[in-house]
């Protein structure tokens, strides 16, 4: 790109500190996905729901999103340095790291009954590449005019597009819940939390039962069964 020649260019070391950082955070959709992948495997995992909402009409919180726990301090997809889904199917936060959010806001409109998410992005000094870079990227980020998106489809295209990716996905699920709601078929409100939680995407599957198509999960499934044989 014209103007970055000396900013560099974002290449993992797999070195795997990532993957024993924090918990994961996960759209409802890969919640699905990573369970089917964790019962081909034998792996276990463990999640906690995150932000909820409360849908008086069916009396369930329905969770926008999963934070799945580490095991023994890693991923427990974790295989030495090496992940065990890479080629299968890597959730958004695992494939725009160290491009991630910082935060997540939700926002709900009472009066026009729509839904929304706003997300807060960084690159994160926790990845040694980025802490070797970040003299030359903080040169490039503070200078006058530079457009942060720029900057960052040259460092890393890859991870930016997949940050995208993943919000578009949160803002159709988010879109999905928001028509319910005015067609009448969902009355979101502030968590109950005497309520039982139910997932997002499992609760839109219902009313919309193209979204696995549309969420590309059959493609993801298909990929899974080639990649899986031996299990």
């Amino acid at each position: 790109m014209a103007g970055y020649t000396e900013l560099p260019v974002f290449k993992c070391e797999m070195c795997g500190l990532c993957c024993k950082m924090s918990p994961i955070s996960l759209l409802p959709h890969e919640v699905v996905v990573l369970e089917w992948l964790a019962n081909k495997m034998n792996v276990k995992l463990e999640y906690a729901h995150g932000y909820i909402v409360y849908d008086a009409l069916s009396g369930v919180n329905l969770a926008f999103s999963y934070v799945m726990q580490l095991n023994n301090g890693q991923c427990p997809f974790l295989e030495g340095n090496k992940c065990r889904v890479h080629n299968i199917y890597k959730p958004y936060i695992c494939r725009s790291f160290p491009y991630i959010p910082k935060h997540v806001k939700y926002h709900i409109d009472d009066v026009n009954k729509y839904v929304m998410a706003t997300t807060e992005y960084g690159l994160s000094l926790a990845c040694n590449v980025v802490k070797k870079h970040k003299e030359i990227l903080e040169k490039y980020w503070f200078r006058n005019n530079e457009s942060p998106d720029k900057i960052l489809q040259h460092y890393f295209k890859e991870g930016y597009l997949a940050a995208i990716e993943g919000d578009n996905i949160r803002s159709l699920l988010l879109t999905l819940l928001s028509k319910l709601w005015r067609d009448g078929l969902a009355d979101i409100r502030q968590a109950n939390h005497n309520a039982p939680v139910v997932n997002l995407y499992e609760y839109l599957r219902r009313f919309y039962p193209d979204l696995p198509n549309i969420l590309g999960i059959d493609k993801i499934t298909h990929r899974v069964r080639a990649c899986l044989k031996t299990y």
